[in-house]
């Protein structure tokens, strides 16, 4: 029997001299279990590795209809995923379902879930889903590592070694797992610090080489405005390229907590010239640079790599093959600090947690600085446009 569960028409079913099944319409695999001592409970019935399983979950009423829809839908979920649910139960070291648990009870205290997040479900999750944290060894994360090496993503390869390494030790404090694996690790790859920043010439020829970018299926000119707005506000790429439509007003972007690398909510200011390359909204995407309006732009890397050889092009230098997007946003800082802005007002526009407004300072000056940021962008356009027509 096949019927649309509601809470009343549960009350209403009567038991029978032998033990009824009922599926649920609306949740798959949920079932009403009726006995004959008139004890109704919920289960879900899903295949594993071959074989029919039925999974108990509470009997009713203790467990209402829609938590036993909730708990049939995650049951599936992990079913598709090849977990168990029962050994979700049975088992809670499980490394997807104690990551969730870091996620919910560490990350999000002290750091953007965000990036954690992606890397979850980028990189930890295919190579350790369904395994037990207890199982996972040094060998298993080198593998995730030399993976991200091998696609030339080394900066990448220390991020995700450095949250592995909090992950575990945060297992440890929980008595988990017994030893942190990533102990004796070293990080892939050696970083140095950055200090690249264009040139004026630079700056023009960047900013004209942008509009070799519009493809003919980039009607929005998706990546040239891109480009120009990271110049224009000295942001984070990442944030820039997901922005949205509805974080926008007429004087304000407000990218929200969970948007933001350092988890704190942030406003920049809208200047004349920021409108003018955003544009008007022409489709029905949510996101404001995008090329199917169903997602944001993505790639920016291989795009990147066109742009510089577009720039190379126009000039016939090679070397503005060694700046990255992140150099435009300590551009603009530097820019800026050039023009007078004074650094807790750059601090303040770029988002940043250290500084002079880091630690105590931080805590305790609360001031916005909207109008200094608005002004330190009018100062930074005001001179990017002498520099453009120079």
């Amino acid at each position: 029997m096949i019927k649309t569960f509601t809470a009343l028409g549960i009350d209403k079913i009567k038991p029978t001299s032998t033990r009824n099944e009922i599926a649920d319409a609306e949740t798959k695999g949920l079932y009403l279990v009726v006995q004959p001592s008139g004890v109704k409970s919920f289960a879900v019935r899903y295949r594993h590795r071959g074989k029919t399983v039925k999974y108990t979950l509470g009997r009713h009423p203790k467990l209402t209809l829609s938590e036993a829809r909730k708990a049939a839908r995650e049951a599936i979920n992990y079913v598709e995923r090849g977990i168990d649910p029962k050994d979700v139960k049975t088992a809670p070291e499980l490394f997807e379902i104690a990551f969730q648990q870091f996620l919910e009870r560490h990350v999000s205290q002290n750091r953007s879930k965000y990036e954690v997040e992606r890397q979850f479900q980028h990189d930890f999750l295919p190579a350790f889903g369904g395994m037990l944290i207890t199982d996972i060894n040094k060998r298993d994360i080198i593998k995730v590592l030399d993976k991200a090496v091998d696609r030339n993503a080394k900066i990448m390869a220390n991020r995700l070694l450095a949250t592995l390494r909090k992950f575990f030790s945060w297992a440890v404090s929980r008595d988990l797992v017994a030893n942190n694996p990533c102990e004796t690790l070293r990080a892939p790859s050696k970083e140095h610090s950055r200090d690249r920043i264009l040139s004026h010439q630079e700056i023009r020829t960047f900013w004209h080489s942008t509009a070799y970018l519009s493809l003919d299926n980039d009607p929005t000119k998706a990546y040239e405005r891109y480009f120009k707005f990271l110049l224009l506000c000295g942001q984070r790429r990442t944030e820039v390229a997901e922005m949205r439509w509805d974080e926008l007003d007429q004087n304000t972007w407000h990218l929200p907590a969970a948007r933001s690398k350092n988890a704190k909510s942030h406003t920049v200011p809208l200047t004349s010239f920021m409108h003018e390359v955003l544009g008007p909204r022409s489709n029905d995407s949510d996101y404001v640079f995008s090329l199917t309006g169903k997602h944001p732009i993505n790639n920016i890397g291989r795009v990147t790599s066109r742009l510089k050889v577009i720039m190379e092009n126009e000039t016939s230098e090679n070397y503005y093959a060694n700046w990255k997007p992140h150099d435009l946003r300590r551009t603009v800082a530097s820019e800026m600090a050039r023009l007078g802005v004074y650094q807790e007002v750059l601090e303040r526009l770029q988002n940043r947690s250290g500084g002079k407004l880091g630690g105590v300072a931080g805590i305790y000056n609360r001031y916005d600085y909207e109008s200094e940021k608005l002004e330190a962008l009018d100062r930074w356009h005001n001179s990017l446009q002498g520099i453009l027509h120079g």
